[in-house]
């Protein structure tokens, strides 16, 4: 990480689900993952409020959608995509403030359910989506 000296710690606002779907769990998971990379990552601790550095957000996007077309006019693929809009403020740099969207996607054979991979997608989608907001917000990558 690219952190400053100066900055000790990291509050992590609770992310919203304003995408209307997904799991019901689906934005508690998201922040508990986002301050768990942060812990493990970087020496930053997890402040309740007031740190040095500010994360908030909302999941915005839960879709799916077909894709890779067969001959025959059905898809072979279909595709899991989630989007979350994030707000980084550094308190010490407002240079390094962003708000953006992030978003990332799970592809899955035709001949699965949404529900029998959903938790795997999930689980893969995060882990992408998180690693590009921390690098973003603290590698400066």
């Amino acid at each position: 990480t690219n952190i400053s000296p100066d900055i000790k710690s990291i509050t992590v606002e609770n992310f919203l689900n304003v995408a209307g779907g997904g799991p019901p769990n689906l934005a508690r998971t998201f922040t508990e993952r986002v301050r768990e990379y942060y812990q493990q990552n970087s020496n930053l601790k997890i402040a309740q409020a007031d740190g040095d550095l500010l994360l908030e957000g909302e999941i915005i996007g839960y879709e799916t959608a077909p894709i890779a077309p067969t001959g025959d006019e059905k898809s072979a693929l279909t595709r899991l995509t989630i989007r979350a809009k994030v707000r980084f403020t550094n308190t010490q740099d407002e240079a390094q403030n962003f708000d953006q969207p992030f978003s990332f996607y799970f592809d899955f054979p035709q001949g699965r359910s949404l529900s029998q991979v959903e938790s795997e997608g999930i689980d893969q989608i995060f882990n992408q989506m998180i690693f590009d907001i921390f690098n973003k917000s603290v590698a400066n990558w």
